[in-house]
């Protein structure tokens, strides 16, 4: 089994999924064809399952996701939770003002019924 590395794009987001159980999602995602653009992911995990970690880390840094996203996420979610026998990590990073981010992590982390970090991620300025 090898590493998931997906590039984003101004519509998709960079996805890293390693086989050490180290999960990553970042950018932005509101990909036309959420379906076709997620199939591999699931796919992935679905394989990743088969291997029994003993540790998974996901960590969800989003600045942005439509509707049909979290929807997706919701089933990223909840395959990687029913992996049997796995100490899960789940991240959820947002802008320090992004209430809406917050909030939409709140709302799949109560319909997983799994309890996520939420990281408020730091303002850097640059001079």
């Amino acid at each position: 089994m090898k590493n998931l590395v997906i590039t984003k794009t101004k519509r998709t987001p960079e996805i890293i999924f390693k086989t050490s159980g180290e999960l990553m999602i970042k950018g932005r995602s509101l990909p036309e064809d959420v379906i076709n653009f997620y199939k591999p992911v699931l796919d992935w995990l679905e394989e990743f399952k088969s291997t029994k970690p003993e540790k998974v880390t996901l960590t969800i840094d989003l600045s942005y996701l439509s509707t049909s996203t979290a929807r997706i996420a919701l089933e990223i979610l909840r395959t990687i939770t029913s992996i049997e026998n796995c100490n899960t990590t789940i991240n959820w990073l947002y802008e320090e003002e992004d209430n809406d981010m917050r909030e939409q992590g709140e709302i799949l982390q109560s319909s997983i019924k799994k309890s996520f970090e939420f990281l408020e991620k730091q303002t850097v300025l640059v001079k």
